[in-house]
């Protein structure tokens, strides 16, 4: 091979002209020394100095080399078939006698790794799991636990020879749990070094184990979430998942998974609210290792969501408090709204029937406040008192609903009925006041409507037959001839209207009984109900409280309508107006309705629509045309329109959510959970818009990040948030370190199987609100990961192998022939140099001190 000489310092060849100065100095020099004594000495110096600047220059001469300098690298974790190891070993020894490469050496690695010079002394290596603190204290053992194939092979460039053609073969699967080799890839290369991998057999267990739990970021208490288990199993199995807080369980339920990796869905509530550790074990028949069946992960959970709920009927706002509160809701009844600070306590507000008059205009604002600026959720419900002329039509609030009241127009088929107690106690001013109640209704009606009068004291009598509506005036003067005497008898005078109204084919028959309620027993309820059959509905007006004011609740309620109480004669004619406009606008709808899926949604994911039963009424509206609409009537009414109002989202249900026209709906299984699944779709939205915590498993560590952001959307920069870190019984408060704008991190390594948990402490840049919103995060260090049992990485060894120019699986005479790689070996002349700079200085002090040499030199 061609050699190549090469001076790396030319500038020390400057030095060659002190040699004329020396010559110069000797020939000007007064000695006793003869001239030829003299030259000999100045010549011995100027091969001295002569020397001294060549090697100064330091002069190389370069040669090729193909000498192999090879580095076995052997993973022996436990994913690896020991077998396998034994072949490997096996497999050197053989290319060592064969090949003879001039430096060789064997790394056995996990976790760690150790360095032998012979595959004997490699056998004598302990190879076991002994747990991470006996890797800082004993380096006589691999430990099996973990694979970091980067450590390994970044040792291996260190071992190698230089000057030397270099080789690295890789025995190993390519499944690593630490460090990234491909991190190396460029290394290796810029030293010109070949990585062989030899694809390791997979330990053949038959072992199922758990690969990843997630959980949502943040939920509330009691609120149904579900939580994604990832399991990976090496046959089809039935397994059995059971989910653990606080050593009480939660849940188990069972599962059929196939070959490969599953994903688990599992449904769970959680109770209580704060950081809440989770216990996961998967049971397996027959499994081989159970360290891999568990995982432990931390949910951070919020207090439950809170309902503000305002009902216009008091005693009916059990049947929807009852269903959101057993689906894990906090709900508050009310009557009024409050102030906007104090509904911001709220998660979400449900308005129910609630009378348009009885919320002021600011309430109105504020609740617009509430969803558009602060994002809470607002459901309306429908109801006999949210129509008419002083209903909600062009108010604040119908601004903020999903669809618009429609205008009131007279309804065409209608038969109403004035039954009034002409009884002794009525009379004077109160039976004045009752016939001109009558009159008032009549008066609201239009000729296609049937109208009808019954007057009753011991016995009922017709004054005006029920019969469409011609003559208001031949009505209104037989109503005038109405006089008071008899005692009170309801139960007669009921079944005249009854018999009166049953047979009419009009869709609505509506019955308005006048009385104080004290009358005699009767089988009132048995009556009642079988004019609902018949879709009479009755309501009453209780006059003053010395009757019997209870009773003529009890009628209304049998008979589907509504109760008023008259404390005073001259509120009846308003009362009688205020029920008949009800019954004649046509907003109001009564009548059966079929609910019909328009746009499917998510927030009723699971409901079965089809068999709910009918609902009894509707408030007719117009969806608004950004609405969604979601359920409509069979006739293609809206019945449910939601939409996002600002940050916030409403919802308009136009019947309502108890025992009038959702009667059967609360009988209903479905009930629940659809009142449930739609609050929960507009209720304000977990989380900060400001400050976001979380926590994760980084290899053998925890990592905390922060991210702080301003009102307006800015990063808080070049702040000292601190964290206090809870390990084991250890208390600590450590600082964060600022890693990008606004975003800070902790890492903490674990410790053992010691969970690692952080909160984020107040202090002069963090407010108390910041470590609310932020809560608490907890890691737990999981199991080795040398136990998630796996096929071989082919991608990562073939991606090593091709970019570093080896090859995968390659053959011995592949590896060990040179194939045209040439290692430049170094010849240093610099010793040589100094050595005959030293000789010519000894010669030069020897033969100017001795006589006897100069004479035998001259002689």
């Amino acid at each position: 091979m061609t050699s190549i000489f090469t001076i790396e310092n030319s500038h020390a060849l400057w030095l060659i002209l002190l040699l004329p100065l020396l010559w110069w100095l000797s020939s000007n020099t007064k000695t006793t020394l003869g001239r030829k004594h003299l030259r000999l000495l100045t010549a011995f110096r100027a091969v001295s100095l002569l020397a001294v600047i060549l090697g100064l220059a330091q002069p190389i001469i370069r040669y090729g080399n193909q000498d192999i300098s090879v580095i076995y690298a052997l993973d022996v974790s436990r994913s690896v078939a020991a077998d396998f190891i034994d072949k490997s070993l096996k497999w050197i020894d053989e290319v060592e006698e064969r090949h003879n490469p001039a430096h060789s050496r064997i790394i056995i690695f996990g976790q760690n790794r150790t360095v032998v010079s012979s595959t004997e002394e490699a056998k004598s290596i302990t190879i076991a799991d002994f747990g991470k603190d006996a890797l800082s204290s004993d380096s006589s053992h691999v430990e099996q636990s973990g694979t970091n194939l980067e450590a390994a092979i970044d040792e291996s460039l260190a071992l190698l020879g230089a000057d030397h053609v270099k080789r690295i073969v890789l025995f190993s699967d390519g499944n690593q749990t630490d460090g990234s080799l491909l991190d190396l890839v460029q290394s290796a290369q810029s030293s010109g070094v070949r990585i062989y991998p030899m694809v390791a057999d997979s330990a053949q267990v038959e072992d199922a184990w758990i690969s990843n739990v997630r959980l949502p970021e943040r939920v509330r208490a009691m609120e149904p979430m579900t939580s994604l288990v990832s399991v990976f199993s090496p046959s089809a199995a039935s397994v059995e998942i059971s989910i653990s807080a606080d050593g009480g369980l939660i849940t188990t339920q069972s599962y059929v998974v196939k070959q490969g990796f599953n994903d688990l869905q599992i449904n769970l509530r959680l109770p209580e609210a704060g950081s809440v550790p989770l216990d996961v074990l998967m049971t397996v028949e027959n499994d081989p290792y159970i360290e891999n069946n568990r995982a432990q992960i931390s949910a951070w959970v919020e207090d439950k969501a809170k309902i503000l709920y305002l009902e216009g009927v008091s005693d009916a706002s059990s049947y929807l408090n009852e269903a959101l509160s057993e689906a894990g809701f906090e709900v508050i009844v009310n009557d009024r709204i409050p102030k906007y600070d104090d509904l911001k306590l709220y998660d979400a507000v449900v308005l129910s029937d609630v009378l348009a008059n009885t919320i002021s205009s600011n309430s109105m604002k504020d609740i617009k406040r509430y969803v558009q600026d602060y994002g809470g959720g607002l459901i309306f419900a429908g109801g006999e008192n949210t129509f008419g002329d002083d209903g909600y039509s062009n108010s604040i609030l119908e601004d903020l609903l999903p669809a618009d009241f429609e205008a009131q127009e007279k309804r065409k088929d209608i038969a109403l009925v004035i039954a009034i107690d002409r009884s002794y106690s009525m009379k004077g001013r109160k039976i004045e006041y009752a016939k001109e109640a009558a009159r008032a209704s009549l008066d609201l009606l239009e000729e296609q409507h049937y109208f009808g009068v019954v007057a009753f004291d011991s016995q009922p009598y017709v004054p005006v037959p029920v019969e469409p509506v011609k003559s208001k005036r031949k009505a209104e003067a037989l109503i005038s001839r109405i006089q008071a005497s008899g005692q009170t008898n309801i139960y007669p005078a009921l079944g005249i209207v009854y018999r009166l109204l049953r047979d009419l084919e009009v869709p609505t028959k509506h019955v308005i009984l006048l009385s104080d309620g004290d009358t005699a027993p009767a089988e009132y309820e048995r009556l009642l109900k079988r004019m609902r059959d018949s879709n009479i509905v009755v309501s009453t007006v209780t006059i003053g409280e010395g009757g019997n004011p209870g009773l003529m609740r009890q009628l209304s309620d049998w008979g589907e309508g509504r109760n008023y109480l008259a404390l005073s004669a001259d509120s009846i004619p308003q009362i009688f107006t205020e029920e008949t406009k009800k019954v004649v606008g046509t907003s109001l709808v009564e009548e059966p309705i079929l609910t019909v899926m328009k746009q499917p949604t998510g927030s009723l994911a699971g409901i079965d629509l089809q068999s709910a039963p009918p609902l009894q009424g509707h408030i007719a509206v117009k969806a608004k045309d950004t609405a969604e609409t979601i359920l409509v009537t069979q006739q293609g009414a809206p019945l449910l329109t939601r939409w996002q109002y600002g940050l916030g989202k409403t919802v308009f249900f136009t019947s309502d959510v108890k025992n009038r026209w959702s009667a059967d709906w609360v009988q209903w299984e479905g009930y629940g959970k659809f009142w449930s699944q739609l609050t929960r779709s507009v209720t304000k939205q977990l989380g900060s818009t400001t400050v976001f915590f979380s926590g994760d498993r980084e290899n053998e560590a925890a990592v905390f990040n922060l991210t702080l952001l301003t009102e307006g959307g800015s990063y808080r920069n070049s702040l000292s948030p601190k964290l206090r870190v809870t390990v084991g019984q250890e208390e600590s408060s450590v600082d964060m370190s600022q890693i990008s704008p606004g975003q800070y991190r902790l890492v903490v390594p674990f410790i053992g199987q010691e969970a690692i948990s952080a909160t984020l402490e107040a202090g002069e840049d963090i407010s108390s609100e910041v470590v609310d919103m932020a809560g608490s995060r907890a890691i737990f260090p999981g199991f080795p990961a040398e136990y998630r049992f796996s096929e071989p990485n082919l991608e990562l060894l073939s991606v090593v192998a091709s970019s570093t120019g080896g090859e995968l699986g390659a053959r011995a005479e592949e590896i060990f022939t040179p194939s045209g790689d040439t290692a430049q070996k170094r010849f240093a002349l610099w010793p040589v140099l100094m050595t005959l700079a030293l000789i010519s200085f000894l010669l030069d002090i020897f033969v100017r001190r001795s006589s006897f040499a100069w004479k035998r030199l001259s002689s």
